[in-house]
Parts: C-alpha cells; sequence; structure tokens
C-alpha cells in the first residue's frame, strides 16, 4: 500500500472511531438519565452498551497505531502531529487535511463525554470520584 492508500486508511478508521465516540456520548448521556431516574437495570445494560463501544474505539486506535507502523520514521511523526495537533496545511493534501480535522472532533467529543461523566461520577462517588 502506498503512502496515499495509508492516509485514506487512517481517514477511514479515524471516521469509524468519530462514529464509536458519538455513540460513547450518548450513552453517556443515557446513564446520566437512567440513573437520576435510579434506574439500575437500564444503567447495567448502558454501561454494557458503552464499553462496547470503546471497545470498537480501541480497534480503530490500534489498526491507526499499525498503519503509522508501517511509514518511514518521519513520515510517522508528522502524521503524529496531524492527528495530536491539526498541523496539517493544504499543501500537505487533503487527506492529511481531513485526518487532523476527524482528529480534532474526535477530541471536542470525547471532551464533552469527560464533562458529563465527571459530573456523574462526582454525583455517585461524591469525595471518592476518580474526577476529584
Amino acid at each position: 500500500m502506498d503512502e496515499q492508500g495509508i492516509f485514506v486508511e487512517i481517514m477511514k478508521k479515524l471516521q469509524k472511531k468519530y462514529g464509536s465516540m458519538n455513540e460513547i456520548f450518548k450513552t453517556t448521556q443515557e446513564m446520566q438519565d437512567a440513573l437520576a431516574r435510579d434506574d439500575r437495570v437500564s444503567l447495567e445494560m448502558l454501561i454494557k452498551m458503552r464499553q462496547d463501544e470503546i471497545d470498537r474505539a480501541v480497534d480503530c486506535d490500534r489498526d491507526i497505531q499499525y498503519l503509522l507502523s508501517v511509514l518511514a520514521p518521519e513520515r510517522r511523526e508528522q502524521v503524529r502531529d496531524w492527528l495530536n495537533h491539526g498541523t496539517a496545511k493544504e499543501q500537505d493534501g487533503f487527506e492529511a487535511v481531513k485526518i487532523g480535522e476527524i482528529a480534532e472532533s474526535i477530541r471536542k467529543v470525547l471532551e464533552r463525554t469527560i464533562q458529563v461523566d465527571s459530573r456523574m461520577s462526582q454525583r455517585v462517588a461524591g469525595k471518592d470520584s476518580f474526577y476529584k
């Protein structure tokens, strides 16, 4: 697979991860609602559903790491910058810009998920919450 093909595959994996991250966010909100209703049955079911989506997102990360591993070291670092900091410029190509954009969208969904999860955890665990 050539470099361009690797970039396309990374984009596909990121898009799949973005879908999983959105589902994690929605499920986390539903968990918060179930907790407010004191609905333990729904909460247990939602926890399992969320874990399934987390596993899918982890699989995408694993696949992306593999795709990165086949790139030349200097190119690998450049792509990691696109993923971590959104540093791609138009001259890097369409795929590079999209990789950065999708990675940024994933970060935003993750931040929103952490906010909801934090409130939920603090409500349940109080001072023993993971999010002190």
